[in-house]
Parts: C-alpha cells; sequence; structure tokens
C-alpha cells in the first residue's frame, strides 16, 4: 500500500486536482471496495485493482472526469461534447461532497428539535453518536460516485408528417414555450391519456391485518383520422420498465401528460409503490433486512408517432411530478418535488439514496453527483425533511431519439413553475412570502441565478409573466388577525378572528429586485385569474362581485390602474380573443356573491382607461347547479378564434331528481352575443361507468369530442356527428 501511495504523490506531484483526487483518498479509492448507490438494492462496483489504471484517470482524464458525468453519449466522449457544470451562482453552490448535504440536513433537523424542545417542554432524547460522521465511508461513496450518462435506447427514426390539416393545439402562455396535456394531435393521428384503475385489498403478514389499494394501468388511446372518419382506433401500454425499481413487489404507474414533438410522444408520467408495509421511519424492509426509501418517481417515455408507437427509451428522476416545458431550442425542462425520509431515518451520511435523489434511463437509476446538488448559502429552515426541486433538461431536437443534457436538484425549493423562453421561474410560499427564483436554461443546461422575495402567495403560472426584461408577479396578500382573548371566551363576547386581505402586482429586474409595486387593490378578495399581454396586466379578484382591474405597466417602476369593471361571479381563465377583446371564463354567482353556474364573458379592453362587456352567457339550473371541470383545468377548453369557436365541458347537477348531466358544448361569439352551436353526451354505460368528455380538438373542419372510452367526431359548420371510436 505504501508503494501506491509514493507512485501517486509521484505523479500528481505537480498537478493541481481537486480533493476526491487526493493521493489520500485515491490510497481509499484502491485499498477499500467503493460502493455505488442505487435507487433499489445497492450493488457493490468492481475493485479498482490497478494502479495503473488509476493513474491514467487520474492524468489523463481528471480534469473532465466532473464534466462527463453529463456528456451526451454518441459513441464518443470528445471534449466538444463535454458540458462545463459548475454553477456559479451569489445564494446558491453546489455541494462539495454528500457529507455537506447531510450536514445541512442536520442543521435543519437539530433547529426544528430544539424548536420543539422550547414548545413542547423536551419531549427530544438523542444520544450524541446519532449525530457522528463515519468520515471513512463519506470517502467511500463520495469516491465511487459516477455520473449517470442518459441516452436513447434505440435509432428509430419517425417518418415525418407532411401535408397534414390545419388542427388546434394546447394553448400556450408564452410564444415557442410549448405546453404539455393529456391530449395531442398531430394532423392525423389523435392521442389521449388514460389511467385505468383497478382496486383490491392486501394482506400484509407484519401488520397482521389486510389493507385496500388501487393500481393504476396507464394507456394512450391512439386514432387516425381522416375527414371526420376514424380509420383505426389502438390501445396502447404505456407502463414502463421497472427493472431499475426491482424491489418493489407492485408499482402504480399514473400518466399526467404528453407532447407530440419532432415526431416523437413524449408521455410524463409517475411511479411509487403499490403497497408496501412501512416501518415507523418511513422506509419499508425487504426479505433480506434491507432498507428502502418510499419513493416516487416521474419519468418521461418517449415514443415514435403514427397509429402503432414503439417505445424509444425511459428516462426516471426521483420526485413527485412538478411541470414540464419545451423550449424554443427544442430542450425539455422535466420539473419534479422530492422529499427525502425524516433525518432520523438516514442514520449515516454514506446511506446518500436515503436523502440524494436518483435518476437515470431505464434500469441505470443512480444518486445524482454532489456537485449538481445546489444549496442555499444561508441557514437552513428547521425542518426534519430536506426538499428537492429536481430539474432535467432532455434534448429532443433530433427526431427518433433523445438526450439527458443536465440534471440540477435544488435543494428547499418546490413550487409554482412559470417558464419563458430562457428562463425556468419557481414561486415557493413561505408564510406571508413567496420567494421567487429565476432559473436560467439553454439548450438543456440549468443554471439557477437569482431569486427574491414578494409578499403574498401566487395562484398559477398565469399570475406571472417576463416581459422587457422584467419579471412580474401578481400575489394575494393575507394577514391573519386574532382578536380573541381568555377573558372575552369566558364571558361569550370574544370578536372572532378576521383575515386582512389584499392583492398586488409587482415588478421584479432580473436579479429578482423589486423595482416597482402596485397594491391595495381588491381589498378583502383573493385573486382568481391574471392575463398578462404587453404592457398591460389584468386582474380579476373575487368576493361578491367580480372586479376587472387593468393595470398599465408601461413604466415598471409606477404600475397604475387604469380601471375597474365589476360584474357577478369571476373568471377563473382569461385568454386573448383578438385585439381589444378578451375572453373570460368562470363561475356565475348572484348578488349576495353565492356561486351558481357557469359563465361566459367577453370583455373590450381596447381602451384600458374604460373597460366593457361585451357579450355574456350564463349556465345555470333553477333546482340545482352547473359546473365545469374547466374551472380548475383549463386544458379542458377548446379556445380556436380562427374557428370562432369555445368548447369546454359542463356538468348539471339537479336537486330534486338527483341526477348528474355531463356534456361538451360548443359555442360562437359575434356581435356581443354567445351563440350556442351544440352539445356532444358521450355513451353512458352502467357498467362500464359514465364517459365524461373532458377534451376537445379540431382537424380541418372537423371537431372530435374525446373521453378515455370514447372519441366522437362532428362537423364544425353543422355540429351533427359523423363518426364514433370505442374503447375497452
Amino acid at each position: 500500500m505504501k508503494e501506491n501511495d509514493e507512485k501517486l504523490r509521484e505523479i500528481l506531484r505537480n498537478e493541481e486536482v481537486p480533493e476526491q483526487l487526493s493521493p489520500e483518498n485515491m490510497k481509499i479509492m484502491l485499498d477499500e471496495k467503493a460502493p455505488k448507490k442505487k435507487r433499489s438494492g445497492i450493488s457493490v462496483a468492481g475493485r479498482i485493482a490497478a494502479v495503473a489504471a488509476a493513474c491514467a484517470v487520474v492524468v489523463g482524464a481528471y480534469a473532465g472526469t466532473a464534466q462527463m458525468m453529463k456528456a451526451r453519449r454518441d459513441g464518443g466522449t470528445s471534449p466538444e461534447k463535454v458540458k462545463n457544470v459548475s454553477v456559479d451562482a451569489p445564494y446558491m453552490n453546489g455541494a462539495k461532497s454528500y457529507k455537506d448535504v447531510y450536514e445541512l440536513m442536520e442543521k435543519s433537523a437539530k433547529k426544528w428539535e430544539r424548536n420543539q424542545t422550547q414548545t413542547t417542554g423536551g419531549l427530544f432524547v438523542r444520544n450524541k453518536n446519532d449525530y457522528a460522521v463515519d468520515e471513512s465511508a463519506v470517502a467511500d461513496a463520495e469516491i465511487a460516485k459516477e455520473g449517470v450518462v442518459q441516452e436513447s435506447a434505440n435509432e428509430l427514426t419517425a417518418v415525418p408528417k407532411t401535408g397534414a390539416p390545419e388542427h388546434s393545439d394546447t394553448y400556450n402562455q408564452e410564444e415557442g414555450v410549448i405546453e404539455a396535456d393529456i391530449v395531442k394531435t398531430d394532423g392525423e393521428n389523435i392521442y389521449y391519456l388514460w389511467n385505468a384503475n383497478q382496486y383490491g385489498e392486501y394482506y400484509s403478514e407484519d401488520m397482521g391485518r389486510c389493507y385496500s389499494y388501487y393500481q393504476s394501468f396507464p394507456k394512450l388511446r391512439t386514432a387516425s383520422v381522416e375527414d371526420g372518419r376514424f380509420t383505426s382506433a389502438k390501445t396502447l401500454d404505456l407502463t414502463p420498465d421497472l427493472s431499475g425499481f426491482d424491489a418493489w413487489d407492485s408499482c402504480n404507474v399514473t400518466v399526467y401528460d404528453m407532447y407530440i414533438y419532432n415526431d416523437m410522444i413524449e408521455v410524463i408520467g409517475s411511479v411509487n409503490d403499490g403497497g408496501k408495509s412501512y416501518t415507523g421511519s418511513g422506509y419499508y424492509i425487504d426479505d433480506e433486512g434491507a432498507y428502502h426509501a418510499p419513493v416516487t418517481s416521474t419519468f418521461v417515455s418517449v415514443y415514435t408517432t403514427g397509429d402503432e408507437p414503439e417505445l424509444i427509451g425511459t428516462y426516471f428522476q426521483d420526485g413527485y411530478y412538478n411541470d414540464v416545458r419545451i423550449a424554443p431550442d427544442g430542450c425539455m425542462y422535466l420539473i419534479s418535488n422530492y422529499n427525502t425520509v425524516d433525518f432520523n431515518s438516514v442514520e449515516a451520511p454514506e446511506n446518500i439514496e436515503r436523502y440524494i435523489p436518483c435518476c437515470g434511463m431505464d434500469d441505470e437509476i443512480e444518486c445524482i453527483p454532489p456537485e449538481d446538488v445546489l444549496m442555499p448559502t444561508d441557514a437552513p429552515e428547521a425542518k426534519t425533511l430536506l426538499s428537492y426541486m429536481m430539474i432535467s433538461g432532455i434534448d429532443l431536437s433530433e427526431s427518433g431519439t433523445f438526450s439527458v443534457v443536465d440534471n440540477k436538484a435544488l435543494a428547499g425549493f418546490s413550487g409554482t413553475i412559470y417558464s419563458s423562453a430562457e428562463n425556468i421561474y419557481t414561486a415557493v410560499t413561505n408564510g406571508a412570502d413567496s420567494d421567487v427564483t429565476r432559473i436560467a436554461v439553454s439548450g438543456g443546461s440549468i443554471t439557477p441565478v437569482a431569486s427574491g422575495t414578494v409578499e403574498g402567495y401566487v395562484k398559477d403560472q398565469f399570475s406571472m409573466s417576463e416581459y422587457g426584461g422584467y419579471f412580474r408577479i401578481a400575489t394575494t396578500i393575507n394577514k391573519y388577525h386574532d382578536n380573541r382573548s381568555f377573558i372575552g371566551d369566558i364571558f361569550g363576547n370574544n370578536e372572532l378572528p378576521y383575515t386582512e386581505r389584499n392583492n398586488a402586482v409587482t415588478v421584479l429586474d432580473m436579479d429578482m429586485n423589486e423595482v416597482g409595486k402596485i397594491k391595495d387593490f381588491g381589498v378583502d378578495e383573493q385573486i382568481k385569474s391574471v392575463n398578462f399581454s404587453g404592457d398591460m396586466g389584468y386582474v380579476v379578484t373575487f368576493r361578491q362581485t367580480d372586479p376587472l382591474f387593468a393595470i398599465d405597466l408601461s413604466d415598471p417602476t409606477a404600475p397604475v390602474i387604469t380601471d375597474e369593471f365589476k360584474i357577478n361571479g369571476f373568471s377563473t381563465y382569461m385568454q386573448n380573443w383578438s385585439d381589444g377583446l378578451l375572453l373570460g371564463f368562470g363561475v356565475d354567482a348572484n348578488d349576495s356573491g353565492i356561486t351558481s353556474g357557469v359563465k361566459l364573458v367577453m370583455f373590450d379592453n381596447s381602451d384600458p382607461n374604460n373597460l366593457k362587456e361585451v357579450g355574456i352567457e350564463r349556465i345555470n339550473l333553477p333546482d340545482g347547479y352547473v359546473y365545469s371541470t374547466a374551472n380548475s383545468e383549463r386544458k379542458a377548453m377548446l379556445i380556436a378564434p380562427e374557428k370562432n369557436l369555445i368548447g369546454f365541458p359542463v356538468t348539471f347537477n339537479n336537486y330534486d331528481e338527483y341526477y348528474e348531466r355531463s356534456m361538451y358544448v360548443f359555442y360562437s361569439y359575434d356581435g356581443g352575443e354567445f351563440t350556442k352551436l351544440g352539445e356532444f353526451s358521450l355513451k353512458n354505460d352502467p357498467d362500464a361507468g359514465c364517459y365524461i368528455p373532458d377534451r376537445a380538438l379540431y382537424i380541418g373542419d372537423y371537431v372530435y369530442v374525446l373521453s378515455g372510452s370514447q372519441f366522437v367526431s362532428a362537423d364544425i359548420a353543422t355540429m351533427t356527428v359523423v363518426d364514433e371510436a370505442f374503447f375497452e
């Protein structure tokens, strides 16, 4: 062993090397086995047997080792394919080692326990050795760490579509930034995601009782169409290869979103344990006594297009699915939220699979390297769990293949996502404020660059906008006041607690510093929808009526409310219909603010100083209520001004007759009036369940109303049914 030391020192004497490749750590690498942490089961990497091999790694390739972890595999690893993965952010830096991440979690847990001790009188007792760090074990884990290099599994090339008729697509908030949905079309085929659930029971020997469970079976419904006719209707099983999860007896797989991009189908879903008995620490134990974390992973499976899609490959990353975007340069950014288990369950820092997210292709799923775990430089929050926002950049620019370019795990981050062409913004509510982080994205690379704080909480992605070098964000501010007292409780004259509610639009520069703000509008109301359009912002708040505020943002340092227009109810979603017209869709209400139905409203915003209502349609039921799933999922709407078509699902509930009826309805707008064009109720089979239509699209001169079990086509001009397709 001494000879090894001397040889290494001679070779490295004049080389500037990172700490991980110092002679001392290289000695550990030579003398000890190096465990390689994987998602399920822990495989052991082969022993490093030769000094010559180690020297070759150090002398010939050490400078590119970290970068090579993220290199695209294209049959070689030429220098031009290597990406610099270092992150130079003033407030967030990559961890130098897994030990850094462990210590961050440890500090947070200790702070939480101190807080609990102060409030509960000291209920926590722990041996000081519980916090001991096994330095040699940490060194082992770090030296054994290998980068995850991803590539597509096959080299299938989809045939480009030519001459496809005009067709609708998911509405994108920002031009060129493509959003996903459960239904897509390429003009020749319709693709629809469907989760078929099966319910049952299983017996747990550990707990001595039966537990109910459900298992999801994800499907892709495909239908080829021509002039309103269905020429084929097929179903594809979307369950991915779960060999990387072999510690699990069963898994639930759920699909959420989909793209049709570059002649490929990109399906986004999640996989989690389908019925395990967990220990009190949050882990379950396999037959060999090994601990396994209850991990949920997000995945993207890529297929060829056509009526018989073929799998190209699947990529996994830890965490619950949050959001996804495809940037104008053809790179997808997949975002998931990942929480560790309680700090007590980590047990030792070398158990990196218990507190470090994993990712990888198919069955090669491994913990990400420490430099890709980005940690805040300030003091950690008091928590026993460590949360991450996991972001991966996936290159889809070449048809028939894909590659993962970059991964980053932002410790302590999650939240609502908004994307522009070059930035991803995440808004995380902490108490009365929201932390906003700007993450620069380009060519699949991910670099957090700035963070700031605004008052209030964010409703959704449409509450945020980047425009002209500034970031605008609309928030609702809640301040809780409690005037109750012990004496008041005794004598029964205690005041009730109340919430003071306010709203604001804040303008930040690209360094996330506040440059302008307007607040104190919609007092005692909360934001229901927002639309940013150029220099203007439109905000709907609600308590009893639906005030629409027009806000001039042309001077970012001094936003000004130019007008306020009130009608009953509120809009849950607003979208530009044409120049000077803004379409609102939402909930109808009476003069007292009691909600009762669904409404369409058209606003004339051609003069921001004089907003007008130029058309309204209310859908109500005298002895019941009416609602639409589009009020919570705007993608359920089909808004196509080019076809003068507005479609959405609607459900009627009658109190007296106890019936529920669902349908998809279509309207047009012209001359200040909404006109109903038609409605479609899909088959209602008591044995198969109610086929509730939840999406619609158009191809050429035909509209298609869709559910998981039935597709219906109709002529747009007459709204008469042309054809139907059924799925088992």
